[in-house]
């Protein structure tokens, strides 16, 4: 995403992946509140006057992932949201001045993942609201636009030529729960026969990015054309093969413990990038190693006190609160 750029200046335990996915609903009526606007606009920072629509959604599907009941907040997002759907799929990012309406104020982030991620929303959080599943058949019209065939990639943004490996992960996760679902698979059967399928999304990795499953930590390119070397993004592109389940295992472990010991001592003491990266440690607890996950979310207050944080941040934190609280609680196996 190009959003973390421009604002950027050892693990053990078996993995507990399928906890994440299976945590019981935790409602938590504070959830958002610094963030969430009373007309259900989200913004990026803390009672502020900007809303790039990937963050907020991101946001509220980790927190849903780590057992959070984002329903109300994600319900009230979603109706603000939609008025600013363009016909063709995309949306913008939304900026106000002063308390005077929300104004369209430029290109969203990345349209690729925002397509996706949007679909997600409606899929597993608010799966019977029709207006929205209306507006995610649109977006996965707008997501076909972003394929190119010749290099076997999705394109960030209509009209541009940049493509992130990160973005394309988000992709294929955010297609495959859609086609494993009977009945999204049934509901958005048109727009996902116009999508590539897994085998191509997979290949596409390896062709566009370099990377090999069982090779380097990190894949050869984590954009094209190439950017310069950073913490983003180049060590944070492997970390989405773990948020959405493309590395596990025995496999994922090892690979999990080598990214600790080339970045994790940096990235716990919050000095990678300006932002901690609350995304790391949800990989962490995917990964098995919750005492990572414990050591960020210990930090976590003092980062958002100094105002290192926005609201991808804030999903990591009340999730990762709520999932480990409910692991320690949970009676040994």
């Amino acid at each position: 995403m190009f959003f973390f750029a421009l604002i950027s200046t050892v693990c053990c335990g078996r993995p507990v992946a399928a906890a994440a996915e299976n945590l019981p609903a935790t409602p938590d009526i504070a959830a958002f509140a610094d963030f969430a606007s009373p007309s259900g606009a989200l913004t990026v920072f803390q009672n502020g006057d900007y809303v790039e629509p990937y963050f907020a959604i991101k946001a509220l599907l980790t927190a849903h992932r780590l057992g959070i009941d984002v329903a109300p907040v994600a319900s009230a997002f979603a109706r603000w949201l939609l008025p600013f759907q363009q016909a063709n799929g995309p949306f913008p990012r939304i900026c106000r001045s002063g308390m005077a309406d929300w104004l369209a104020c430029g290109a969203a982030d990345a349209d690729d993942s925002l397509d996706a991620l949007w679909c997600l929303l409606s899929a597993e959080v608010l799966p019977g609201d029709t207006a929205l599943a209306a507006s995610c058949a649109r977006s996965l019209e707008n997501l076909a636009t972003l394929w190119q065939p010749a290099q076997q990639t999705f394109h960030a943004l209509s009209g541009g030529s940049a493509a992130y490996f990160a973005d394309n992960v988000e992709v294929i996760a955010a297609l495959s729960r859609l086609r494993s679902n009977a009945a999204t698979r049934a509901r958005f059967a048109v727009q996902l026969a116009a999508l590539p399928g897994n085998a191509s999304l997979q290949q596409g990795l390896q062709r566009t990015y370099g990377y090999d499953p069982g090779g380097a930590l990190e894949p050869e390119r984590a954009s094209v054309p190439p950017t310069p070397y950073g913490f983003y993004p180049n060590a944070v592109a492997p970390v989405y093969l773990w948020l959405y389940g493309l590395r596990s295992g025995a496999s994922g472990e090892r690979y999990w413990q080598a990214w600790m010991k080339r970045y994790g001592a940096q990235w716990l003491a919050g000095e990678s990038d300006r932002y901690p990266w609350g995304l790391i440690a949800f990989a962490a607890y995917l990964s098995g190693d919750q005492a990572s996950a414990r050591n960020w979310l210990d930090n976590a207050d003092a980062w958002r006190a100094a105002g290192r944080w926005n609201i991808v941040e804030e999903g990591a934190r009340i999730g990762l609160r709520n999932a480990l609280k409910t692991a320690n609680a949970r009676p040994p196996a």
